[in-house]
């Protein structure tokens, strides 16, 4: 069995697929009245999440090398 298209949303992904999704999904955060993140606040919380993991991960390193 085959399946076109993605079978999950990667809001950080980049390209003509994401920007036709973000075109189609504009306006609904305002009108769900949940509030949605955007792309750029995605990809800031994405990086800082990889510093974090990033620094967590030198620092058991240098806990290993003792």
């Amino acid at each position: 069995m085959t399946t076109q298209g993605k079978l999950f949303f990667d809001p950080l992904t980049t390209g003509p697929d994401s920007a036709r999704d973000q075109d189609r999904n504009a306006g609904r955060g305002a009108a769900d009245g949940r509030g949605r993140q955007t792309v750029a606040e995605l990809k800031a919380l994405r990086a800082a999440s990889l510093t974090a993991v990033s620094k967590d991960l030198q620092r058991m390193l240098r806990e290993r090398a003792r």
